[in-house]
């Protein structure tokens, strides 16, 4: 599933970064399931939407992109 995610976020990302630029989002099956100013508010956000399956956060920032994956 990481991969799949991976390979969407390559897809959508000057998309994803337009709307989201500056905020940490994760990902789960090609859908943002949280967003949030840090990794663990993203995080908060999608386990109240996933639970336990792995999702995948992002850093959407000017300095660099930054996968994280395995959450």
């Amino acid at each position: 599933m990481e991969s799949s995610n991976v390979n969407w976020l390559a897809e959508h990302g000057l998309e994803l970064f337009s709307k989201y630029a500056g905020k940490w989002i994760a990902v789960h099956d090609g859908n943002i399931v949280g967003v949030g100013d840090t990794a663990p508010e993203a995080a908060a956000e999608a386990r109240k939407k996933v639970g336990d399956e792995k999702f995948i956060l992002e850093a959407l920032d000017v300095s660099g992109d930054v996968i994280y994956a395995g959450f």
